[in-house]
């Protein structure tokens, strides 16, 4: 707690805040977030509060995330090799840059990002992993299937990083009476009863937990108003890719979306009718691909299925959406993948 008893605001990213799309798109010659990240810091500078909040990456994270990438790497890079054994090309020749060991070369890397984020306006720390003193919390926590561990139809076992994460908040949390913090991912173990356990454990501080960059967004502005209610100026509305969400919210992109149903909803013969819906999306990416404007962004798809007995049902869907612009057809979706559940 800060020596003269302001109260202190944190905002904490999970992994799947942050992570990349490697099997979309890969740069495994760097190492860097999303641009969800850089989002967020826009907003908190907007609002003029770079002074009062810290941003929060927990050793938890930074470990998944290099694991996460070492992992793509060694995948492509022989499905790559795979690829080019097979064929050959006049106009193309290619060449290995020998590497003894990838997992080194990226920490260098990672190192290298680190610091490069400390140099900048907003203060960010590493949330060290939850000390031994909780090791018993977590042990109790998986045999008592409790959040995040998985219920009772499910594997107790899943979820131990999810786990040792929460124990690493509340750790923190034990140290930073009167504090603010936002827990910012897109994980549904991180639920209500989390929150419900934190506030009975730590009266004094309070946990907000958001699951995309619109409701960051407004308790980062709640926070502004608290700091100061005179200075406080709300985020810019104005949105880059205005063009983009428009074309999402109509009517072509609803049609392209269903035009992909085949390969996303199940078949049976209990089902008569399948429609797609949009119920959420974000972390909109914009590239280029052979002078085209490229746009990925992950989307929450609500698959809605009428059966023979007039039942209508749903599944919720976590996928990835890649859109390709040219002035000539101007949005049309491109590939739509499947994420876990």
């Amino acid at each position: 707690m800060r020596l003269n008893g302001k109260t202190e605001y944190y905002l904490i990213f999970d992994t799947n805040t942050l992570f990349q799309q490697y099997d979309k798109k890969a740069d495994f010659t760097s190492f860097s977030f999303n641009a969800t990240y850089n989002n967020v810091i826009d907003m908190i500078n907007q609002l003029d509060i770079y002074d009062e909040v810290e941003l929060i990456i927990p050793s938890v994270v930074w470990r998944e995330m290099e694991q996460q990438i070492i992992d793509k790497h060694d995948e492509s890079i022989e499905n790559f090799k795979s690829t080019i054994r097979k064929k050959k090309f006049p106009e193309f020749l290619i060449s290995e840059n020998v590497i003894d060991d990838y997992s080194l070369y990226i920490k260098s890397k990672i190192e290298i990002y680190k610091t490069d984020l400390l140099s900048g306006l907003n203060r960010i720390i590493e949330l060290p992993i939850a000390t031994s003193d909780r090791f018993d919390s977590i042990v109790k926590r998986a045999f008592e299937k409790r959040p995040p561990f998985e219920g009772k139809d499910k594997k107790s076992d899943k979820g131990f990083k999810d786990a040792l994460l929460w124990e690493s908040i509340l750790d923190f949390a034990s140290f930073h009476s009167s504090s603010n913090i936002i827990f910012y991912s897109k994980d549904n173990a991180f639920g209500k009863l989390l929150i419900n356990e934190f506030h009975e454990s730590y009266s004094d501080s309070s946990l907000y937990i958001c699951k995309d960059e619109s409701e960051v967004k407004k308790q980062l502005e709640n926070w502004a108003k608290e700091i100061d209610v005179y200075s406080y100026q709300p985020i810019d509305e104005y949105d880059e890719n205005k063009e983009l969400i428009d074309w999402i919210n109509s009517e072509n992109f609803y049609i392209q979306l269903n035009y992909y149903k085949t390969n996303i909803v199940e078949k049976g013969r209990l089902i008569v009718e399948s429609s797609i819906e949009l119920i959420d999306y974000d972390d909109i990416q914009e590239g280029d691909l052979e002078g085209k404007n490229i746009y990925l962004f992950d989307a929450i798809l609500k698959v809605i299925y009428t059966l023979k007995d007039s039942t209508i049902t749903f599944d919720l869907i976590n996928s990835s959406i890649i859109v390709e612009y040219s002035t000539e057809e101007g949005y049309i979706i491109k590939e739509i993948y499947i994420g876990d559940d």
